[in-house]
């Protein structure tokens, strides 16, 4: 599976970062992401999974590290690649576009409530 991952550094606190995260993804699936024992978990950490009408799923990790006076927001895209979507069937992959537009969709909603949103990864 492929991913790409974009890192952010915002100033909004983990339960308004959460509320933006519900709110932008619509009618996605959320669910938590689990971690083993010898991971360090982060203050927020949730995979989000989309249905699409006709092209198969999208699907992106949200990781948030709270960091004192910063949060730092992971937005990772993930998806199959085009062997793969080709090999299993558009329906039974993830859209690795699908997925970053669904990142990108995210990321500018954080945007709107964070004005000194800054990428910095």
């Amino acid at each position: 599976m492929k991913q790409e991952e974009n890192i952010y550094r915002s100033s909004l606190d983990v339960g308004s970062l959460r509320q933006i995260v519900r709110a932008a993804c619509g009618n996605a699936t959320i669910s938590p992401v689990q971690f083993d024992a010898l991971d360090d978990p982060s203050d927020l950490a949730v995979l989000v999974e989309k249905n699409g009408l006709i092209g198969g799923s999208s699907a992106i990790q949200v990781h948030v590290n709270d960091e004192g006076d910063h949060r730092l927001l992971a937005i990772i895209a993930l998806g199959d690649s085009g062997f793969a979507r080709a090999w299993g069937g558009a329906r039974n992959t993830v859209s690795f576009g699908g997925s970053k537009k669904l990142a990108a969709t995210l990321a500018d909603a954080v945007r709107q409530h964070d004005a000194a949103l800054l990428q910095i990864g």
